[in-house]
């Protein structure tokens, strides 16, 4: 028993947006053993979109929708499912008083084209929104489930997680599973495949998956069907023996970021920490900061990109900069120490590089960086020339500047 997931917007085909929202349905169905078969992607076109609707319908016992259900002209999910199940559309005013109502609590009064949005396919059961104005929908179509979602994530999301896998579950769908992810820095994905060689033989039907990404690498363990006792003892095996291939790159599990494991070792040592950043531009202390309770141990930072700025801000010495630039060892770690001493912390954290992709030169080039790390016991510099477009470089090195606190905290070393 299948699902298919329909995502709707042109700015979904064009490069203008990501659909995070199918990543998220097929998340949420797995961690229920629901498979997802099919993922169509199609724009506000309801030719088209009606096309993918009646194909959807015919092939899986459930299909997922998002986009289409705002007031705008582009939004076009009511009309077309209307159209393609021959299904009139009826004013329901219980909805148009929810919308009224969510209106009058921002103060706002709401726009007529608004009232679209109480528009129901009849037949059709209205999914609450609790998070915005436009409410989903659920219908029965040929013995198969559809379930009409908004394109707002948060929304999207809501509706999922309150209502539709629920209602799947209730229909028998999905088998016990289970699924672990343990989340890695600084490794590759053929050295830990390799290192992993034979794991899946062994616990089968246990599956082991790799999602490389900027920050890291994510590796998942998975068992679709089985004993319940038996899964969460192969997982168990199987996560000890990723952890025992990964060492220290291993930094959290689940959803853990870097920030959140950074964040509970400081708070469990009552150290403080400050940060002071050129080429990543305030993004160390962005992700510092994505923690809940951060206030507890970050002091603050300082984005000195310019020269003069490291200089005035970071007390980085004039002779220093002229004699081996900005993106340097030396700069990094006056960058730390400065901050260090500025805010009054325990730790403080620099970064300073080139990301392109313009600036670089054969002894510098593009993804040239230095990052130190200032603590009572002194000051120490790592660097990496790192690979990617300018977002890229930024990206991975944030992640290799926290995972820099994270080893330090734990006594080891950089691998």
């Amino acid at each position: 028993m299948a699902v298919e997931i329909v995502s709707i917007g042109t700015e979904l085909l064009t490069g203008l947006g990501r659909n995070t929202n199918a990543e998220r349905i097929v998340e949420a169905l797995g961690d229920v053993g629901i498979p997802v078969h099919y993922i169509t992607t199609v724009g506000d076109d309801s030719t088209r979109l009606g096309e993918a609707l009646r194909v959807a319908v015919h092939r899986t016992p459930a299909v997922i929708t998002t986009g289409g259900l705002g007031p705008t002209p582009d939004d076009l999910t009511r009309k077309t499912i209307a159209t393609a199940f021959r299904r009139r559309l009826v004013l329901d005013e219980t909805v148009l008083a929810s919308i009224r109502g969510r209106f009058r609590e921002r103060g706002i009064e709401m726009p007529a084209i608004n009232e679209g949005q109480a528009l129901v396919p009849r037949g059709a059961q209205v999914i609450e929104n609790p998070r915005g104005t436009a409410p989903g929908l659920h219908f029965v179509h040929l013995q198969t489930e559809v379930f009409v979602l908004p394109g707002v994530p948060a929304e999207c999301e809501a509706m999922l997680a309150h209502y539709v896998v629920p209602r799947l579950r209730a229909m028998g769908l999905g088998v016990v599973t289970g699924r672990r992810v343990v989340r890695t820095v600084g490794l590759s994905e053929s050295l830990l495949a390799e290192r992993l060689t034979g794991v899946e033989a062994a616990e089968a039907p246990l599956k082991i998956g790799y999602l490389p990404h900027s920050s890291g690498l994510d590796v998942t363990i998975s068992i679709l069907g089985g004993d319940p006792a038996w899964i969460s003892e192969a997982l168990d095996r199987a996560e000890r023996r990723v952890v025992e291939a990964a060492g220290a790159a291993t930094f959290g599990y689940g959803r853990e970021t870097l920030a959140d494991a950074i964040g509970t070792a400081l708070g469990e040592r009552g150290l403080t920490i400050a940060v002071a950043e050129s080429f990543t531009g305030g993004a160390l202390g962005a992700a510092i900061t994505s923690v809940s309770g951060s206030s507890r141990y970050f002091l603050g930072g300082v984005t000195a990109y310019s020269n003069r700025a490291k200089q005035e801000f970071l007390g980085v010495d004039a002779s220093t900069l002229e004699r081996v630039g900005a993106v340097s060892p030396e700069v990094a770690e006056q960058m730390a120490l400065g901050a260090r001493t500025r805010f009054g912390a325990d730790l403080a954290l620099s970064s300073t590089g080139i990301a392109g992709p313009e600036g670089g030169s054969a002894e510098k080039p593009v993804g040239l960086c230095y990052l130190a790390l200032a603590s009572a016991d002194g000051v120490r510099s790592v660097r990496y020339v790192l690979g990617g477009n300018r977002l890229e470089i930024t990206s991975r090195a944030t992640a290799y500047a926290l995972d820099l606190v994270r080893r330090h905290l734990a006594g080891g070393t950089r691998t």
